[in-house]
């Protein structure tokens, strides 16, 4: 019944159009992050909660990102001859849509990219990063002491049994034991944490409250209920530290992920920040390769009509998942504190240099002769359906079109070879290369 989620919003976007795996590209701008946290703000005042599921608040800045970055496009080089091709704009999911027909080379001035030098900070694990790590992760388990108090104020922790119930009967997801809640937090329904002001430490309550209206929940939504609620103790909770970690607190809380000593524990938080860190240095590093490109490289002149499809494919896809939620661009825009100007300002900068982006990347294609051979394109659809969870490579396809998919794949193939060219080097002094 009650809906937690950590106070945070741990989502970071890099510039990496045609890069990644997915049938959709990332683009890096302030605005996604305006995006995300206006629609959970919008979310949680229309379901009156002040807190929502991890899962729920990963869903929703995942389609955000989808709104925000729809629109790539399919400029396709025919592998099959090797002439220089003309593209054809169409993006995924939008099998309706006019094509675009161009010739990347025509409106792209490249410059010397082949060894472009670029330079990064470390992606080492250190002790320290482990140690901070770790102590995040205890920040999930507080401790709680017991105390003297035996009524409860506004602000307390309060240790709580209670059930719900419907026409009388108990309801899934509404029974707990030994709950700790904080009155005053806004986690239960309204009414629930009020009710508990005043209550004695043992006594049991009655709580005749409704559910809201437009409550996630459909069964509930609306719903006259009945809580019995027993008030067990009123404690004092404070953070579980890096100093009071040792091997009976980690078997006790985190046998179930396989850590038995605070040695185990720590062992895997490192292999998980290796993992991680490995990835952003990928994926840093190819955003800043293509950023690289950008400055030997010119975009003279977009095709004709090409960003104007694109803005109407962005605006599209926004509205889209923006209703999705029940949302309107008025709501946004009021939710985010800007205006209908500044956000097609900022919507067609984004726009633009995503474009820019895959220009160049295309333009390389054709210069360097890159092709997709069958063999290879059937093991990328494999990986692709496998990595991202599509049912079949047909629905694959039918979501995004064989052209588009194909056109991801060769626009990978280009910065991989990019990459293979470059001279980068990672940490004041690793000396590492790209070389």
């Amino acid at each position: 019944m009650n809906v937690l989620c950590p106070d945070i919003f741990l989502i970071f976007v890099y510039y990496l159009c045609f890069v990644t795996r997915k049938p959709f590209h990332f683009g890096k701008s302030v605005l996604f992050f305006i995006i995300v946290k206006s629609v959970c703000c919008f979310i949680l005042r229309k379901k009156g909660k002040c807190n929502m599921k991890k899962k729920i608040m990963l869903l929703l800045c995942a389609v955000c990102a989808a709104a925000l970055l729809g629109g790539c496009g399919t400029d396709q080089k025919e592998n099959s001859d090797k002439k220089e091709s003309t593209g054809k704009e169409e993006a995924s999911g939008s099998k309706e849509q006019k094509t675009v027909e161009y010739n990347a080379t025509d409106y792209v001035e490249l410059g010397e990219y082949k060894g472009l030098e670029v330079s990064l900070g470390s992606y080492e694990v250190t002790d320290e990063d482990v140690k901070n790590e770790v102590a995040n992760a205890l920040l999930a388990y507080p401790v709680y002491e017991d105390t003297d108090k035996d009524t409860v104020e506004d602000g307390d922790f309060v240790n709580i049994d209670y059930e719900g119930l419907k026409d009388g009967v108990a309801f899934s997801g509404g029974t707990a034991q030994g709950a700790v809640l904080e009155i005053g937090s806004n986690s239960f329904i309204d009414g629930f944490e009020e009710g508990l002001i005043g209550v004695k430490v043992g006594e049991k309550v009655a709580l005749d409250l409704t559910f809201p209206e437009n409550y996630q929940n459909e069964e509930l939504a609306g719903q006259a209920v009945v809580f019995n609620v027993t008030v067990n103790k009123i404690v004092n909770k404070s953070d579980m530290t890096y100093d009071m970690l040792d091997d009976a607190f980690v078997e006790k809380n985190m046998s179930s992920q396989g850590y038995k000593t605070v040695a185990d524990f720590e062992n895997g938080v490192r292999e998980q920040l290796e993992e991680s860190k490995s990835a952003t240095k990928k994926q840093e590093t190819q955003a800043a390769v293509i950023q690289k490109l950008k400055e030997v490289c010119k975009v003279k002149e977009f095709p004709e009509g090409l960003l104007d499809q694109r803005m109407e494919e962005y605006m599209d896809r926004f509205n889209a998942n923006l209703e999705a939620y029940g949302m309107k661009l008025e709501d946004y825009l009021e939710t985010s504190n800007v205006t209908e100007e500044d956000f097609e300002a900022q919507a067609k900068q984004l726009v633009t240099e995503t474009l820019e982006g895959e220009l160049m990347i295309e333009a390389i294609a054709q210069k360097e002769n890159i092709e997709i051979g069958d063999e290879e394109f059937e093991e990328y659809k494999k990986d692709v359906v496998e990595e991202y969870g599509y049912e079949s490579e047909e629905a694959l396809l039918e979501q995004h079109g064989e052209d588009y998919v194909k056109n991801v794949f060769l626009r990978e193939k280009t910065v991989d070879m990019l990459m293979e060219n470059a001279k980068i080097t990672y940490g004041e002094n690793s000396g590492e290369s790209g070389e």
